[in-house]
């Protein structure tokens, strides 16, 4: 899933984007543009979710960058982030799903995915896709049994690696890496499809970028603002815990 943040001010579209890659846990992508002009030629080269939009800006305004965005056939969610709360009518009128004002905070942030979440869940969609028409079909037994191992690559060669084994899966570009007390692999499998095959009670999702095996946490611990972070046993890596995970830790 591919987020759009168009905004004028550098500095602005990267608090934005780390905010976002922070809070979205199936967040993919945040394609960062500088002008309106720029969201409205690259609507269609990438599929986009939802555009965050700043109102006042160079050249066409975040209100008209709307209007030509749905003229194009977008059909996506618009949330406009801006500095002035004048406009707010102006922005529901273009079926804006929120209207942030600046700077962005970040319980703000969150309350807005939540909305997205909550409304993208409420539509019901009749047609299915390949991928989805294959998960109505029975799996064989085969398909259906506990995932074991893991066959991975280091350097040249492919091993075969035991779940028990593993510390964390950690999202690197455009590949996972697989950690080990022997070392570091990689495979092309996304976090998110690991979730899916994975025990969910042997593996937590702490980040949108992270899962680790339960059993080899060392200890969680929590900061003045109230953020988490895990440090794993026998190896040297300390892993920070999304807002959304930190229930995993509370429950303890």
């Amino acid at each position: 899933m591919n987020v759009m943040v168009v905004d004028d001010e550098p500095l602005l579209r990267f608090h934005l984007q780390r905010l976002l890659q922070e809070l979205w846990e199936d967040l993919e992508q945040v394609v960062s543009l500088g002008s309106g002009i720029e969201a409205v030629n690259m609507i269609h080269e990438v599929p986009i979710h939802t555009v965050f939009l700043d109102i006042k800006m160079p050249g066409i305004s975040g209100i008209e960058t709307a209007e030509l965005l749905r003229e194009n056939g977008y059909q996506g969610h618009i949330v406009f982030v801006t500095a002035y709360d004048e406009h707010a009518v102006a922005a529901f009128e273009h079926e804006a799903v929120d209207y942030i004002l600046k700077p962005v905070e970040e319980e703000r942030l969150h309350q807005c995915i939540e909305r997205i979440i909550k409304r993208d869940q409420k539509e019901i969609r009749y047609e299915l896709n390949a991928d989805q028409l294959q998960q109505l079909l029975p799996s064989d037994q085969a398909s259906s049994a506990p995932l074991r191992w893991i066959n991975a690559t280091k350097g040249n060669r492919i091993h075969i690696v035991q779940l028990d084994d593993i510390y964390c899966f950690i999202a690197e570009d455009k590949y996972t890496t697989v950690v080990t007390a022997q070392g570091e692999y990689l495979i092309r499998k996304t976090i998110k499809q690991l979730t899916q095959e994975l025990n969910g009670a042997q593996f937590w999702r702490i980040h949108r970028a992270v899962i680790v095996q339960v059993a080899k946490i060392a200890v969680a611990e929590r900061d003045e603002q109230g953020h988490y972070s895990v440090t794993m046993q026998d190896i040297d890596r300390t892993l920070p815990v999304s807002r959304n995970n930190t229930h995993l830790f509370k429950q303890m």
